[in-house]
C-alpha cells in the first residue's frame, strides 16, 4: 500500500521570522492527520491529539479554535507524542497539507526543541494546496474557499485539526491530486 499524510497543526500562534528565537516562536496546541491509501483513494486512518505546550494560551486562539487552557491541561507535551507522529510521517510517502510551509515549519519548530530533527522521516513527496491552486486563482485560497468551490458545499470551518485534514482529504481526493506523484505500490507499507 502507498499512503499519503494530510495532517494540520492548531497553534499557540503564528510563526515569527525563523531567525527568531526558538523560545519565543508558537506551539502546537492540536495535531490532526488523514491517513490515505493512494491506490485505493481511500482514507484509511485518522488521528487526533492534543497537546500541552506548556505556556498559557492567548485568548485569541481559545476564540478561534475554542480550546482553552483547561482543554490542553491533562494532554500530554510534544516529546510523549513524538513517537506516533514519527510513525505517521513514516507510514506516508507524501504529505500533504493547505499551506504546507506554515505546517512543516511548526514540526520543524517542535523537533528542534527536542533535538529529534536529524532523523525525522520526511517523506519524499511534498503538496501544498495553497500553492498548488494560487496560480489558477492569483490568490492564496483559504481552505473555506477551496472547500466551497471543489465540493459545491459550504465548509462550517472549526479550526480544529482533525476538522480541517477531513475537509482537505475530501479535496485531495475529489481533484485526484495524489495523481501528480508517482509514489511506488510498496512505499509506506505496514
Amino acid at each position: 500500500m502507498s499512503f499519503a499524510l494530510i495532517f494540520d497543526w492548531e497553534t499557540t500562534g503564528l510563526p515569527l521570522h525563523p531567525d527568531a528565537p526558538l523560545r519565543k516562536q508558537p506551539r502546537v496546541i492540536e495535531f490532526g492527520g488523514v491517513l490515505v491509501d493512494s491506490a485505493r483513494k481511500a482514507i484509511v486512518s485518522e488521528h487526533s491529539w492534543l497537546v500541552n505546550p506548556g505556556v498559557p494560551l492567548e485568548p485569541i486562539i481559545t476564540k478561534i479554535t475554542g480550546l482553552t487552557d483547561a482543554d490542553l491541561a491533562d494532554a500530554p507535551p510534544f516529546a510523549e507524542l513524538l513517537p506516533r507522529v514519527r510513525d505517521l510521517f513514516g507510514r506516508a510517502s507524501v504529505m500533504v497539507a493547505h499551506n504546507l510551509p506554515f505546517d512543516h515549519f511548526l514540526l520543524q519548530l517542535e523537533l528542534q526543541r527536542l533535538n529529534a530533527e536529524a532523523d525525522f522521516p520526511w517523506p519524499a513527496g511534498a503538496l501544498c494546496t495553497v500553492q498548488t491552486y494560487r496560480p489558477e486563482w492569483g490568490k492564496r485560497p483559504t481552505l473555506k474557499e477551496l472547500y466551497a468551490h471543489v465540493t459545491g458545499q459550504p465548509l462550517a470551518q472549526t479550526h480544529r485539526a482533525l476538522d480541517d485534514c477531513k475537509a482537505l482529504a475530501e479535496i485531495v481526493l475529489k481533484e485526484n491530486l495524489l495523481d501528480l506523484f508517482n509514489i511506488p505500490a510498496t512505499a509506506g507499507q505496514d
